[in-house]
């Protein structure tokens, strides 16, 4: 499923239904509990959703989103498609079919293979990601992580993978995209624990309300700071009114993992954010076995995913795949996803992950390094 196919504008949204009121956190005892336990962890800030949050003015025209879609059966993306390429002319071209040959999952009881190989054959795939009009990309950002409702430990820790992965030579894949070749440019940055009434499910009101309480809060510099929302267990969220959902428990408005998007807000300006709802569920979760078991690796495979994409393609405008009908919208992250998210170890900072590939035009093939 593209992501490109699911940008959507904030107009086309309204508020949550009033008939909702399922609120988390109502005990005094308990949210003040958690708020000590919030303040004990190293990195994360205790912030609140204002009045002003709920009532920031913003752009429409400037409110866009990319979805991950479920880890559904889908065709392989790794090697020659059977048709939807474009010739130099524009006209279709039929290609040679050709076995699937992404990355496969692999026994963890051992450390003999670090990485999965950088290319599988054939090591050539007719869609490079382009950006003729020179958009916005992130050279260098900090990522903060936002905790609703619950303490780092419900993602198994997103913020020490955000740290790993920001050292790591796994980001030099993107070098070829933004134009940097530095070490350590992408950095992890202040978190935040927030508790937020939940109506089930979340709308885009509610998002677009941690988000503005999180960049004004910690402090936002556009296509510097990217805000990370994670949600947690039991919490769904919607694109609209209760479809187009992350909804495990209601399988027919099930249709995303996560997204990614940006808008512009009139006080604090451009802000970028991911929303990471729970990922140990079925549709979602990594394939096992993985080095660090369900929970770590499904967040930390969706987690990449996602800071990927936003930045390469921060607004929906930069880098993504033009010149192929079959794919045509996908990102840098879309075009590399497996089915059912099968992917072999990844070595990131010094430690072992199951996360996906990334595209390369460079080697027209998805790597796990550059």
């Amino acid at each position: 499923m593209s992501g490109r196919a699911w940008s959507i504008c904030r107009g086309a949204f309204t508020a949550s239904s009033a008939a909702f009121f399922v609120v988390l956190f109502t005990q005094p005892y308990l949210r003040a509990q958690d708020d000590q336990d919030a303040a004990q962890t190293p990195g994360v800030r205790l912030m609140q959703v204002r009045p002003e949050d709920k009532g920031a003015r913003y752009d429409k025209s400037t409110y866009r989103i990319q979805i991950l879609g479920l880890n559904t059966p889908k065709a392989n993306r790794h090697s020659l498609s059977p048709s939807g390429a474009l010739s130099p002319s524009g006209a279709p071209e039929m290609l040679p079919s050709v076995p699937t040959l992404g990355p496969q999952v692999q026994s963890f009881d051992s450390d003999d293979s670090d990485e999965i190989p950088t290319i599988n054959p054939p090591g050539f795939y007719p869609a490079d990601i382009t950006n003729p009009g020179n958009s916005p990309v992130v050279t260098s950002a900090e990522s903060h992580p936002i905790y609703v409702n619950c303490l780092p430990g419900c993602w198994g820790q997103p913020a020490a993978f955000l740290q790993r992965l920001g050292r790591s030579g796994f980001l030099h894949i993107l070098d070829q995209y933004v134009g940097s070749t530095a070490n350590r440019r992408y950095k992890l940055g202040q978190g935040g624990q927030v508790s937020y009434p939940v109506f089930s499910p979340l709308g885009q009101p509610d998002v677009l309300n941690i988000v503005h309480a999180a960049a004004s809060f910690l402090g936002n510099k556009p296509y510097k700071d990217i805000f990370h929302v994670f949600l947690p267990k039991g919490t769904d969220v919607c694109l609209n009114e209760h479809m187009d959902c992350y909804s495990p428990d209601n399988f027919p408005t099930f249709v995303f993992c996560a997204y990614h998007g940006s808008v512009d807000f009139s006080d604090i300006g451009h802000v970028l954010f991911t929303v990471e709802p729970y990922q140990n569920v079925p549709g979602c979760s990594v394939a096992q076995p993985t080095p660090n078991g369900a929970l770590i690796d499904s967040t930390a495979n969706v987690l990449s995913h996602e800071l990927i994409e936003t930045i390469t393609d921060p607004d929906g405008t930069a880098w993504f795949a033009r010149n192929s009908l079959a794919v045509y919208g996908d990102e840098v992250a879309d075009l590399c996803v497996n089915p059912f998210f099968q992917y072999g170890k990844v070595l990131v900072g010094g430690k072992h992950y199951a996360i996906q590939p990334e595209y390369s035009n460079k080697l027209h093939g998805c790597v796990v390094k550059p």
